[in-house]
């Protein structure tokens, strides 16, 4: 970023602008004019923010994941059957769409991330690695979460397929002929409860600490993202 100083508002409003355009047209078509136009800025005033537009969409990854990860905790803290990996894969999956950018990242939509895709060709995002993943599964099977007799990474696996579909599905079948979403993510969150939770149920107070932990601790890996090249 250009400016260690910069004006909130102002990149609050790039940030949104940049985020509406690039989902729609496409990060090639999308031009800095275009996003300070609609920002209702000079093109000048996004430099003061953002050196080039590479630079622009590196933060502007960072904020969309923020934005979805306010809103995936409002929802589980708001739900309270909350406490258990199911209803956070539950979630997650539901916050997801509210993100056009985050669902074209995680897709590798070539059409909107351009010649980004390259760049991001090899990389995870923040909220979606490997490492996350099975560090989670791990620590619910010790919580009493989910079952030991499962191996931590089958169970990581079995839920990044998952995942993967939920985020694919659009291409097999139109968003109007699929069912509301918060009803599919909540029938794969049962469904995954029922196979995987130990017997006699998990124990969701451990759960619940565990999942405070999680969103946490991603919140600081995308603050420390801040300013950063991915």
């Amino acid at each position: 970023m250009a400016d260690n100083n910069p004006n909130p508002e102002r990149e609050r409003r790039i940030l949104e602008a940049a985020a509406k355009l690039i989902a729609h047209y496409g990060f090639d078509k999308t031009t800095v004019s275009d996003i300070a136009n609609e920002a209702g800025i000079s093109k000048g005033a996004v430099y003061l923010h953002y050196k080039s537009k590479d630079d622009l969409f590196d933060a502007l990854i960072i904020h969309e994941g923020m934005k979805m990860l306010d809103v995936l905790i409002q929802r589980m803290e708001a739900d309270p059957d909350a406490g258990s990996i199911f209803a956070l894969y539950q979630h997650a999956m539901v916050t997801t769409y509210g993100s056009p950018l985050v669902l074209a990242l995680m897709r590798r939509d070539a059409r909107v991330l351009g010649d980004m895709a390259r760049r991001l060709k090899d990389k995870q995002f923040t909220l979606d690695s490997d490492f996350i993943r099975h560090e989670l599964v791990t620590q619910l099977q010790a919580a009493n979460v989910i079952r030991k007799d499962v191996d931590a990474n089958i169970v990581a696996y079995v839920l990044a397929i998952i995942k993967s579909g939920f985020i694919m599905i659009g291409d097999f079948i139109p968003n109007e002929d699929a069912p509301p979403l918060d009803e599919v993510g909540k029938t794969i969150g049962q469904i995954l409860e029922r196979g995987l939770a130990p017997e006699g149920g998990s124990d969701k107070q451990a759960a619940k600490a565990v999942m405070e932990q999680f969103l946490y601790m991603t919140r600081d890996v995308l603050n420390q993202h801040r300013g950063q090249s991915l």
